[in-house]
C-alpha cells in the first residue's frame, strides 16, 4: 500500500487480472475496463464505489460505505461482471486452483520471506473476513494472498523479491 492512510481494497474487485498461462491485457485496456466497472457499480446501487487507481485496483478508505460482503455490492458485481477485464471471476470465486499452482504459490511465499519480505502471507483458497481488515487481497488464479497494510507491494524490495521468487506482480 502506498502512503500512510488506511485503505481497504474491496475483495470483490482487487484482482482485475489473473495470471498463470494467459497474457494479461494491456494496461490501458485494464484501466478502461476498470473505469467501466466502477461506473457500472455506481449505477447499480453502490454510489460510493471509487474510480480505479492507476494500477487498476480499487482502494477504499475505512468507512467509505462499500462493504464487499453486502447483498447490494454482490448484486452490483453480478450485473457488472462483464466489465471485469479477465472475465467474471472475483477473488475467491475461481473454482479451485490446481494442486500444482497452489504448491507453486506456497513456495513463492516461502521464498518471499527468505528474500526480506518477512510478513509475506501464506496463500489461501478461501475469502477471509473483511471485518477490520486493512490491506490488500490479491487473487492469482484462485489462490488468495491477504497482504497486511505493512507490505508495500509497489516497493523496490517487494518487486526484487517477487522477480527472484517467481511471484506474479501484475495484479497488486
Amino acid at each position: 500500500m502506498r502512503g500512510t492512510r488506511p485503505a481497504l481494497v474491496a475483495a470483490a474487485v482487487v484482482a482485475l487480472v489473473g495470471c498463470g498461462g494467459s497474457k494479461p491485457p494491456a494496461e490501458g485496456q485494464l484501466q478502461n475496463d476498470a473505469l467501466k466497472y466502477a461506473r457500472c457499480m455506481r449505477a447499480n446501487g453502490v454510489p460510493a464505489f471509487p474510480d480505479p487507481s492507476p494500477g487498476g485496483g480499487f482502494e477504499f478508505t475505512r468507512g467509505a460505505g462499500v462493504d464487499p460482503s453486502s447483498p447490494t455490492v454482490r448484486a452490483a458485481q453480478a450485473k457488472c461482471r462483464a466489465y471485469m477485464p479477465a472475465g467474471p471471476a472475483a477473488p475467491g470465486s475461481t473454482t479451485h486452483p490446481s494442486t500444482q499452482w497452489l504448491a507453486k504459490m506456497v513456495k513463492a511465499a516461502q521464498c518471499m520471506r527468505r528474500h526480506g519480505i518477512s510478513d509475506f502471507p501464506d496463500p489461501t483458497t478461501t475469502m477471509p473476513s473483511m471485518t477490520g481488515f486493512n490491506g490488500v487481497i490479491s487473487d492469482i488464479d484462485g489462490v488468495l494472498f491477504v497482504f497486511p497494510a505493512t507490505i508495500d507491494t509497489q516497493s523496490v524490495a517487494f518487486k526484487r523479491a517477487a522477480n527472484q521468487c517467481g511471484f506474479p506482480l501484475h495484479n497488486h
